[in-house]
């Protein structure tokens, strides 16, 4: 079912999005609907070529022609929650107006599906007067669509580093560690980090190989990710200021908590799996291996 908005909004033909393409050193190719070859290494260089009836765009609004539209492209890692803003243009009143997207998203801030959302939205209406229906808030969408593509070797869904845990504050035998920052509202990019121990070679060398595992690396990888989900999960479970009906800000290390628990255990309460966990605990982990699929398809 198609949204209704309380304004008046241009008919579609006013913006003429082209394909998304995907630049590398040597190449420029239309972006496929999967990355087998993404890791978190990978920087993602994207173009998209516009073309935008500027002129029109108002007009058909009821806006003046002094209205200040802007195109902008906003980004979003599902898995993670992280989003962003990667560009933005004014589109001037003209009736041909040709725009080329053009931005790079480092692979340290993405993981598993990247949702690329294009939107035509007003920024300011202008001294000169509007149409009684014509948008008139900052931030009013007249435009968008949104591309998906998924991310393969997601296994590693945040930052990551690799050093070594001999000259740390963990054992050092450990094969990892998952830094989380405590503050809820937080921006989650800046206040999560896995670290590696470039002492466990099996790790290290199954992150490296995360694009093309061999099934060896699978399992590793495999484990990875299901004790960053439990982690997670168990984070949430036992700060009591957690809350899956807080509103927590995008990208904010609540906001993570609220997506991996809610993906995790669609069908629980978080009073449930907080008695689940107190009352269980080695049942409670077992769930985790079931909902985290551990070594499934390795």
């Amino acid at each position: 079912m198609s949204r209704a908005y309380p304004y008046r909004r241009p008919p579609v033909d006013v913006v003429a999005g082209g394909p998304w393409l995907r630049a590398t050193a040597d190449s420029l190719d239309e972006l496929p609907v999967e990355l087998p070859d993404w890791d978190y290494g990978t920087v993602l260089h994207l173009r998209r070529p516009m073309r935008i009836d500027g002129l029109q765009a108002r007009l058909s609004c009821g806006l003046p022609t002094d209205a200040e539209i802007v195109l902008t492209v906003v980004w979003s890692a599902a898995n993670s929650s992280l989003r962003g803003r990667a560009w933005q243009a004014p589109v001037p009143a003209a009736p041909d107006v040709e725009l080329e997207i053009d931005f790079e998203l480092p692979g340290d801030e993405l993981g598993g599906r990247l949702d690329l959302e294009t939107s035509l939205t007003l920024r300011t209406v202008g001294p000169s007067p509007a149409s009684a229906a014509a948008p008139s808030r900052p931030g009013s969408v007249l435009w968008h669509d949104v591309r998906s593509v998924m991310l393969q070797g997601d296994a590693v869904l945040f930052p990551l580093a690799i050093v070594d845990f001999q000259h740390l504050p963990y054992p050092a035998g450990a094969a990892w560690h998952l830094e989380l920052g405590v503050d809820l509202e937080s921006q989650a990019l800046g206040s999560i980090l896995l670290l590696a121990n470039k002492r466990r070679e099996v790790v290290t060398t199954a992150l490296e190989n995360a694009a093309d595992p061999t099934d060896a690396d699978k399992l590793v990888l495999s484990a990875i990710r299901s004790e960053v989900v439990r982690s997670l999960v168990e984070r949430a479970l036992v700060d009591e200021e957690f809350d899956l009906d807080t509103d927590y800000p995008a990208g904010s290390v609540g906001a993570l908590l609220a997506s991996v628990v809610r993906n995790t255990f669609p069908s629980k309460t978080l009073e449930a799996l907080r008695r689940d966990r107190d009352h269980e605990p080695i049942m409670f982990t077992s769930q985790i291996q079931n909902a985290t699929g551990l070594l499934g398809g390795a």
